[in-house]
């Protein structure tokens, strides 16, 4: 039996968790959910301790409470953290699921930057993690349509966030039948934190000049 993990935040990594959970070769082990889980979203650990009560929970958040070498396989799904070296080098299998298209929407807030480019197109994309920034092999990717004339940041993100849920569905239990293929470097673009005062109307869930419904 494979042990695996999941790190991460709201309904998607509760999906992850449930994915794996449905796999006959392999038992949920642990659970590290962000330390700050947000109020608009499925609470992770409460999830967890309801549906999968025997799955050690680690509410530090951090993952260098997760033994190196202790699962087969770690999921990261919207985890807050940069992993560090020796737990991707401990890991046989170790994936990141990205709310972006890669390389092009590497980082911080892909959904934000691509509405603010007045991208035709979003997606989804489930990599291996090594230790840049969402620069790993690609194992899968889904692309849908966007209208940045009338959507808003919270449509794309929820748009993303039922994508990824079938994304996942669709890669974890064959991960081991995959080949990943690398990532055109010529494409790649990185955003950082540091670069939000750039996203002008598109920094919050709606636009200033948008009426709420």
């Amino acid at each position: 039996m494979k042990r695996a993990a999941v790190l991460g935040k709201g309904q998607l990594a509760a999906h992850a968790c449930d994915v794996l959970t449905a796999l006959p070769d392999t038992v949920l082990d642990t659970v590290i959910p962000n330390r700050c889980e947000p109020d608009w979203d499925l609470r992770l650990s409460q999830h967890v301790a309801e549906h999968h009560p025997d799955t050690r929970l680690i509410t530090s958040g951090h993952w260098r409470d997760l033994e190196p070498g202790r699962c087969d396989l770690v999921v990261s799904v919207l985890y807050d953290q940069i992993i560090g070296k020796e737990l991707i080098d401990a890991t046989d299998t170790i994936v990141n699921c990205h709310p972006g298209r890669l390389p092009q929407y590497r980082g911080a807030r892909p959904v934000n930057w691509a509405l603010r480019n007045g991208e035709p197109l979003h997606g989804a994309t489930l990599h291996v993690i090594e230790t840049g920034i969402d620069t790993g092999p690609i194992l899968g990717e889904v692309a849908f349509s966007i209208w940045p004339d009338t959507d808003e940041v919270r449509d794309v993100w929820q748009r993303t966030m039922r994508h990824a849920a079938l994304l996942l569905s669709d890669t974890l239990p064959r991960l081991d039948q995959i080949t990943p293929h690398p990532q055109d470097e010529a494409l790649a673009v990185t955003h950082y934190l540091r670069d939000n005062h750039q996203l002008g109307s598109r920094s919050n869930w709606t636009r200033a000049t948008s009426a709420s419904p």
